[in-house]
């Protein structure tokens, strides 16, 4: 298992083996993609006692706002479709603890998910705050889970039977 680079996760898109729509280089970093806010929230109404939709992409409702210690279901502005060889990692973005607000979330993308990520915020404090539609929420990680060598140019080096090895789950690996 490897971690994808940024060149790389964009090698991965060029050749369908991870795809991110809409895929913005500007969101794009070494080791990570951040991911916004998506259009589609649900906001907990207490009186009654279930999740009201609402769409915040719309014109003059670009805003999801958050009441003191709410708890919304979101989902990703982007779509992300990993193959069986992509797994993903995901975390918060640091700015969001800075408001008071937390990213709830599963840690992992398992291989084969195809869709926007489903997760929710909560607003810890006792004041009223903001997040913009396709507002970074989160980063997420992609790793390489087919247990291949990313470099094709590795014959003749250690690295070719060392990773040729891995692929034989039944054989033991010799002494070194």
């Amino acid at each position: 298992m490897f971690l994808l680079t940024d060149e790389m996760i964009c090698e991965y898109d060029k050749h369908h083996l991870l795809g991110i729509q809409p895929l913005d280089r500007n969101f794009l970093h070494p080791t990570y993609y951040y991911f916004r806010l998506g259009a589609m929230v649900k906001v907990w109404n207490e009186q009654l006692k279930k999740f009201v939709p609402e769409d915040i992409s719309e014109p003059g409702n670009n805003v999801l706002t958050l009441q003191p210690h709410a708890y919304v279901l979101v989902v990703s502005y982007e779509r992300f479709d990993c193959t069986k060889r992509v797994r993903a990692e995901l975390g918060q973005i640091t700015r969001l603890p800075m408001k008071g607000l937390e990213l709830l979330h599963g840690p992992t993308v398992d291989p084969g998910f195809s869709g926007q990520l489903q997760m929710a915020i909560t607003n810890h404090l006792s004041i009223q705050r903001e997040l913009g539609y396709a507002e970074p929420i989160g980063k997420i990680s992609f790793y390489d889970v087919s247990d291949t060598y990313p470099i094709g140019d590795i014959k003749g080096t250690v690295s070719e039977d060392t990773y040729a090895r891995r692929g034989k789950a039944t054989e033991p690996e010799p002494a070194e």
